[in-house]
């Protein structure tokens, strides 16, 4: 069988890089979404992130495999693209769940690493196993496992990346998580073109073009910006939703400080303009508590009274005889 040789195209593979940056970005915002989220909300947020994650995933493969261009028509079986784009979903599932879990040790990372590294592994191979064309493949053992490799890696310093800056209580879009989402999208083609060159391909009949289409250089244009579509939606999606979240519990401080000042304003009132407790003989005044204290100072406990001491008229003269009093 006579060996083939493609050439990329550049624009192609900087645009899967492109997108790839954006998917990393959608799953640190979506895994704080993930993690701020309750009851029902959370698994719609799970659910929506896995789906927004994925499609990125799937769609950089997709661009990096079309930007590959070989001297052979190619088309494609889509039964098998779709079931590409659902271990991409998958392991974006896992993902987004395990980087949302309030503790995240090494346990939780060498049990999620390897089973969304395999989704993603798994989703490029199923998806170069969906191409039809006059040509086999001849896979170079030691790059494939290395692709597998570089996938379980990237999962686990996805999921590291994720926990640490998704939470919901980091900033928005601070320098360091746009540069992790910079490493990570950089990461995720890695593995990608690793696994594209462990491919040889060589002449040979046609495969069964049955349930399988062409897609063009415009498709693959045409793929990419909707992915960019709903990644970009969900991000805004979710920056939203960050902003109303704070406003929200800006409101409920407020509230809060209120309310206690509302309580304990309330409390003067009912003390100082209630009926006081006073002893006829030593003039102490009972406080909340049950106790007796000095007049002077319960009042300074609960107001900014000033006291300025002397004698009223009725003592005075009562004591003293016709005595000016200030």
């Amino acid at each position: 069988m006579i060996p083939l040789s493609g050439h990329y195209d550049a624009a192609l593979v900087v645009l899967s890089v492109i997108i790839a940056v954006l998917a990393a970005g959608a799953a640190l915002d979506l895994a704080s979404r993930v993690t701020a989220a309750h009851g029902w909300f959370r698994g719609l947020w799970l659910l929506g992130g896995a789906f927004a994650m994925g499609l990125g995933i799937w769609s950089m493969h997709y661009t990096g495999m079309l930007a590959f261009h070989l001297t052979i028509p190619i088309s494609y079986h889509l039964p098998t693209v779709a079931l590409s784009l659902l271990a991409a979903i998958a392991a974006s599932g896992v993902a987004l769940f395990i980087a949302s879990r309030d503790h995240l040790g090494w346990q939780r990372v060498a049990l999620g690493s390897p089973i969304m590294g395999a989704g993603i592994a798994g989703m490029h191979y199923i998806g170069m196993a969906a191409m039809r064309m006059p040509a086999t493949i001849d896979w170079r053992p030691p790059l494939v496992l290395l692709s597998i490799a570089i996938a379980i890696a990237v999962a686990g310093v996805a999921l590291w990346f994720a926990f640490r800056y998704g939470r919901p209580t980091t900033s928005a879009w601070s320098w360091r998580k746009v540069g992790t989402a910079l490493l990570m999208g950089a990461a995720i083609p890695a593995m990608h073109y690793t696994g594209m060159a462990a491919a040889q391909f060589r002449a040979a009949p046609p495969h069964d073009l049955g349930r399988a289409v062409d897609i063009s250089v415009l498709g693959a244009y045409a793929i990419a910006a909707g992915t960019m579509l709903v990644l970009a939606m969900a991000i805004g999606t979710s920056l939203v939703s960050r902003y109303g979240e704070e406003r929200l519990r800006s409101s409920e401080r407020r509230y809060r400080t209120l309310a206690t000042e509302l309580q304990k304003a309330l409390t003067e009132v009912r003390t100082l303009e209630g009926i006081l407790p006073i002893c006829a003989s030593c003039k102490r005044i009972r406080n909340e508590a049950g106790g007796w204290e000095a007049v002077e100072s319960f009042v300074r406990e609960r107001t900014d009274a000033e006291f300025s001491h002397g004698l009223c008229p009725d003592c005075a003269a009562r004591d003293w005889g016709n005595v000016k009093t200030s």
